[in-house]
């Protein structure tokens, strides 16, 4: 018979560690338990006695780890036994737990092993008083959170890195382009670091570092120099170089140098630079150079260029350089030396050469991903840029020195272009030989040589690509200025096809269909020429006009606002934009534009014209009087101006007024007798007949053709009873008879000219040619027709004075009769007679 399992079995065994009994003999953990927050809880009132009610005592004995809790007291407080006797109390009871404690536990340990962990939690610091009641309440330690004084070493430190963070603050400020708030910060941290050496001797400490000082300063200074106040710049660096603040001087002194030479105080800016080059050491050679170059400068603005020259020559036999032999090489050409000119020429051509582009080029295996990515990597790096940016300065600087030896050979540019071309194409500068050719033709222009300029260019023609590129964009704008279109399209095509995306080219091919009023294609070259190049000033001002032409004026709009972008100081492009708004009859706003091109050209006639015209569109006649004027006082000799004031002063019956833009009308243009009838006119209103009289015989001498100022005099001779009426009257039907003699005579001449080449000339015709030549007659005399009838005012006698006519005073037979032609009847040999010539020498002798 089998037993059943006891369901019971192991209950009552248990591991020795977790026996509870032992626990209070366990000192490490009544310790740990003391520096928990549950330990140094307050126990209740009314507390029985008992291991339970000792443990909860010890939980709320005060914060102090190395005293054990006495587990005979029940309040768990400590007496007022010394720390000895509390020593000896607690190793004799660590004793007794020891022998009284069960095996395996804690308290069986020896003295000498490690104490048990225990947690990383440390006390506030409370201590546990007596409250009012006498409950346990917790306090504060007398020293535990007070804080520490600090030195006076700690505060002068925290000063000192105040100042350093202000001086920081203004660098950045100024980075920015903060100016004014980069000052502000350099002269706070200037009075802090006063204060910081004030606080020093306060407290008898040590001396303030004098490298902070100097530096302090220094900063400030070159902040009082950055805005303009030269007068505190040089107060500051006087401090420094009086106390020695800064150990390298020189620079300082440099410094005072360019403040001085801003100040145009040359000679003072010569002693400093001086001063400092004596100070500078041989190994800051560097340094030595620079000085010394803004020594020669500074004579160059002095005009001392033999010194310059002086100065240059010991730079460059030392360290040559673009910009010295540059110097050197005006310096030499204002003082007329020709030789050491060419001398100075050569000099720069012996500096070595920066590489092109074209000579930095690798060959890399495509595969090879890394070095593709150094190569593209260093293709376009800060040394690249610098050495473009070299090699163009260098490339520069010889053309310029090449223009000015070839412009500058006693009339013989050619002689010099050849020296420079020659003395280029022995050098390492070989490629810019072709670009001093160029430079040749184009001095040909200046010289109105165009024959020889055509050559030259043309010579490029089979040249390389780039070279052949330049000289057809030159052809092509040399023949669009002597209006030879179709050459003009040939090279702006050749050039284009070199080089598609040159917008010169592409400006010049527009130009070329632009003269052919073809809009459309001009606006689509000047449209790529700005996508390739979108600062092209060319191609956007002739794209504009394209577009005004085209009636676009919205789009027109939108380039010029990109136009006042690019260039927001051009006068021309307030000009186009006022027009534009003209045209869309935006006043107020064409104004305005106006007005900004005045505030920019105050002394010119023609935009105080413009504005007056908008204004007059207006209706304000008496504010664009002021325009008018200013115009006038401006520009004397503008003719509208004039016209529109004599009008105005007509219209409102001021016409003794009039007669002064009247006269100085007829003084631009004495040719033109219909200002100098304006004024006989002017004087007959204002009622002086004797100088109207006057001017009318003055007009007759000199135009005695002139019907109408003759019917004026006859008028003014009426009015006053003059004797010379009759004498006027005859001359006017001798003037008009000989008009109509001369009219018919021309009318013979134009139907025996159309009769010679083969053909009748109709009715309709005759017409149209009579009214053609009187229109070109009345262009020639350049006047308007006078009309009489409106003098109401003017003459003693208001009525209407009629004039005979002078028509019908003429025999019948002559108005009825056909006129005479020099037309002779058909025959095989048709011969057309002159003006001049008399019927009776036709007679046989």
């Amino acid at each position: 018979m089998t037993t059943k399992p006891d369901s019971y079995t192991g209950f009552n065994d248990y591991n020795p560690l977790l026996d509870s009994e032992g626990l209070k003999y366990d000192t490490d953990l009544q310790q740990a338990v003391l520096k928990t927050s549950h330990g140094r809880r307050a126990p209740p009132t009314g507390q029985k006695s008992g291991f339970f009610s000792k443990m909860k005592n010890a939980f709320s004995r005060p914060k102090n780890a190395d005293v054990p809790v006495s587990v005979n007291n029940p309040t768990g407080r400590l007496g007022t036994a010394s720390r000895a006797a509390q020593q000896q109390q607690q190793q004799q009871q660590q004793q007794s737990a020891q022998m009284n404690a069960p095996f395996g536990s804690a308290a069986r340990r020896p003295t000498t092993a490690q104490k048990r962990p225990t947690t990383a939690i440390q006390g506030a610091g409370f201590m546990a008083g007596v409250g009012a009641f006498g409950s346990h309440v917790a306090t504060a330690g007398p020293n535990q959170f007070e804080k520490k004084e600090e030195s006076n070493e700690e505060k002068a430190r925290k000063m000192e890195k105040q100042i350093i963070d202000l001086v920081d603050e203004s660098c950045l400020a100024y980075e920015h382009n903060d100016s004014k708030t980069a000052l502000e910060k350099g002269e706070e941290a200037m009075r802090n670091e006063k204060s910081l050496g004030r606080y020093r001797e306060e407290q008898n400490m040590n001396e303030s570092d004098i490298n902070l000082t100097g530096f302090v300063i220094l900063h400030c200074a070159n902040m009082y120099t950055k805005c303009g106040m030269n007068t505190e710049a040089l107060n500051q660096y006087n401090v420094i170089l009086k106390n020695k603040l800064i150990p390298v001087h020189n620079r300082v002194r440099i410094n005072i140098g360019n403040i001085f030479l801003h100040s145009k105080q040359y000679v003072k800016a010569l002693k400093m630079y001086r001063m400092a080059l004596d100070q500078i050491p041989e190994q800051n050679a560097d340094l030595k150079i620079k000085v010394r170059e803004n020594i020669a400068a500074t004579h160059i603005i002095m005009g001392q260029y033999a010194e310059a020259a002086q100065a240059y020559e010991s730079i460059v036999q030392e360290r040559p350089n673009y910009r010295s032999c540059f110097n050197l090489f005006l310096c030499y050409h204002t003082l007329g030396q020709r030789d050491k000119t060419r001398s100075a020429f050569s000099d720069l051509l012996k500096i070595p050469i920066v590489k092109s582009d074209d000579e930095y080029v690798v060959s890399v295996d495509k595969e090879n991903k890394h070095a593709n990515l150094v190569l593209e990597a260093t293709r376009d790096d800060r040394l690249r840029q610098y050495e473009r940016k070299r090699r163009r300065f260098a490339e520069h600087v010889i053309i310029t020195a090449a223009k000015l030896i070839g412009n500058n050979s006693d009339g013989d540019f050619v002689g010099g272009y050849e020296w420079c071309i020659e003395q280029v194409r022995a050098s390492s500068y070989l490629e810019l030989a072709s670009g001093l050719e160029i430079q040749k033709a184009i001095a040909y222009l200046r010289e109105d040589n165009f024959s020889k300029a055509i050559a030259t260019l043309k010579e490029f023609e089979k040249a390389e690509a780039k070279l052949a590129g330049a000289a057809s964009t030159n052809l092509s704008f040399l023949y669009f200025l002597e209006k030879d279109l179709n050459n003009a399209h040939k090279y702006a095509d050749l050039a284009l096809k070199s080089d598609k995306f040159n917008p010169s080219s592409l400006t010049n091919k527009g130009n070329c269909c632009f003269a052919q009023e073809d809009y459309d294609k001009a606006r689509y070259y000047y449209e790529e020429a700005l996508n390739i190049d979108a600062g092209s000033v060319e191609a956007l001002h002739n794209l504009i006009l394209t577009l005004i032409k085209c009636n676009q004026y919205q789009r027109v709009k939108d380039y010029l606002h990109k136009y006042t972008t690019i260039q927001p100081d051009n006068s021309q492009v307030f000009c186009l934009m006022a027009q534009v708004l003209q045209k869309t009859n935006d006043m107020d706003h064409a104004k305005s534009w106006y007005l900004q091109a005045l505030s920019m050209h105050r002394t010119d006639g023609y935009l105080h014209r413009h504005i007056g015209e908008l204004i007059d569109m207006q209706g304000d006649k008496a504010d664009a009087l002021q325009y008018y004027f200013d115009a006038y006082r401006h520009n004397p000799c503008d003719m509208e101006t004039l016209q529109w004031l004599a009008s105005y002063y007509i219209e409102t019956q001021y016409p003794e007024k009039a007669v002064e833009f009247c006269a100085q009308a007829a003084l631009v243009k004495p040719g033109e007798i219909k200002w100098h009838l304006m004024v006989a006119s002017c004087y007959r209103r204002v009622g002086d007949y004797s100088a109207a009289l006057e001017k009318y015989k003055w007009i007759h001498q000199y135009f005695p053709d002139d019907t109408d100022c003759i019917q004026f005099l006859i008028k003014i001779a009426t009015d006053l009873n003059l004797p010379d009426r009759e004498t006027y009257e005859n001359e006017l039907k001798k003037v008009n008879k000989r008009k109509e003699i001369q009219q018919q005579r021309k009318t013979s001449a134009d139907k025996s000219r159309n009769i010679v080449q083969g053909r009748k000339v109709t009715s309709t015709e005759r017409d149209v040619s009579l009214n053609t030549q009187n229109q070109t007659n009345d262009e020639h005399r350049k006047r308007t027709p006078i009309d009489l009838d409106n003098t109401d005012g003017v003459f003693s006698q208001p009525e209407h004075v009629s004039m005979p006519s002078y028509v019908d005073q003429f025999p019948r037979h002559m108005s009825n009769e056909r006129p005479k032609t020099a037309i002779s009847k058909r025959e095989a040999n048709t011969t057309v007679f002159d003006d001049n010539d008399d019927a009776a020498e036709l007679l046989p002798d």
